[in-house]
């Protein structure tokens, strides 16, 4: 059976992004299965096209193809963006003629390219990342002209199939994913430490944030909530964009045990996990991206690192997190975050709940998750 894969991704490549790194895993773990895949990304004027390999901690083991594109950056605002996806559209979509056969799978969560695609690919798949609240029947369009459609959380599968008839036998639920071997590491607390270039208090408590400073991460929340914390807390934040980085850094920089660490390469996100106390995920509730549509990779990493949790008690996240396996808080409340987590290292709790997420995630390894895509794709 021909198993041929076209996965199409507008973003940055590599880059530092988890959009990019989650497109890059896909590959990598359809073409584990034996898959032949092709990623099929915009050359972009100021990124490095070598080395995605090292820079993801992952198997070079699919093609990458670039094609071109029109790169105005920032220098139209929203327009440039617009303009980008249009030309990247029509280029993936004369390299697919070129280079696909018509059996072949067309894949990606980019809306405009696959529906351009899908003129000419009948096995078409959308992964759909957010919610279409506007332009819906842009969406019903593009429901209709594909053949699978993937989501990946509850709320998502509910809402698409009340709103739209054309998903009908189409739609199907797959949550994220995480390499769990990567964060299943022998390293102490001690010695993770010891490898990170990070200078660790003694006898502190080490909180930790991973990923963006976009506000609906819910990041500022955390940020607030040192504040409220005693000398013996550290909030440790790694991740972000170097405009956001600087941005936060100003605006918290009056509290003394907050420290805005910067991007680190993903394949150290393991380390600096295994040397945390705890890792927060404070997801904003007053955003819908963060409330209902996101499945955040860092929860699923969060949990095969095997390290307590304390998560925002919102519909995206509560659907993997609860009670038993983490603990849940209010949102956009630092006063009640931070009596949460005191009240979290007064409790022994914390290492029994630990042990459970890190069992609970086996289900959402790349393997099993390509796996279960697979059958939906390849079962006839």
């Amino acid at each position: 059976m021909n198993k041929n894969i076209f996965l199409l991704f507008h973003g940055r490549f590599p880059s530092e992004k988890a959009a990019s790194l989650f497109a890059a895993k896909s590959c990598e773990s359809f073409s584990d299965l034996g898959a032949e895949v092709t990623f099929v990304v915009p050359k972009r004027l100021k990124v490095k096209t070598k080395n995605f390999g090292e820079y993801y901690n992952i198997k070079e083991n699919f093609k990458v193809k670039y094609v071109p594109t029109v790169d105005f950056f920032n220098f139209l605002g929203d327009a440039s963006f617009h303009i980008s996806l249009f030309f990247y559209s029509i280029s993936s979509t004369l390299f697919l003629l070129k280079n696909a056969k018509k059996e072949d799978v067309i894949y990606t969560n980019e809306t405009l390219p696959l529906l351009f695609a899908a003129i000419f690919f009948k096995n078409t798949l959308f992964e759909v990342h957010d919610y279409p609240e506007n332009k819906k029947w842009f969406y019903g369009l593009l429901f209709s002209s594909v053949r699978w459609i993937l989501v990946t959380n509850k709320w998502k599968l509910k809402k698409i199939e009340e709103d739209f008839d054309q998903v009908k036998d189409k739609i199907f639920l797959e949550r994220n994913a995480v390499e769990i071997s990567e964060f299943d590491i022998q390293e102490s607390k001690e010695e993770a430490q010891e490898k990170i270039e990070h200078t660790f208090s003694k006898n502190k408590k080490i909180i930790l944030y991973t990923g963006h400073l976009y506000d609906w991460k819910g990041a500022d929340t955390l940020a607030e909530a040192a504040e409220f914390l005693g000398d013996s807390y550290e909030v440790l934040f790694v991740g972000g964009t170097e405009k956001d980085i600087e941005t936060f850094t100003k605006k918290y920089r009056h509290i003394k045990n907050v420290f805005m660490l910067g991007f680190k390469p993903h394949a150290e996100i393991p380390l600096w996990q295994r040397a945390s106390d705890l890792l927060v995920l404070p997801n904003t509730a007053k955003q819908d991206i963060s409330k209902f549509y996101t499945s955040p990779m860092k929860l699923f990493e969060y949990m095969a690192s095997g390290i307590p949790i304390l998560a925002s008690d919102i519909p995206s996240i509560s659907e993997i997190l609860n009670t038993s396996n983490s603990f849940l808080v209010e949102p956009d409340n630092p006063d009640k975050l931070a009596t949460k987590i005191i009240e979290i290292f007064k409790s022994e709790e914390r290492f029994e709940k630990a042990v459970k997420s890190r069992s609970d995630i086996e289900e959402y390894s790349w393997s099993k998750r390509a796996g279960r895509i697979f059958t939906q794709l390849f079962a006839n």
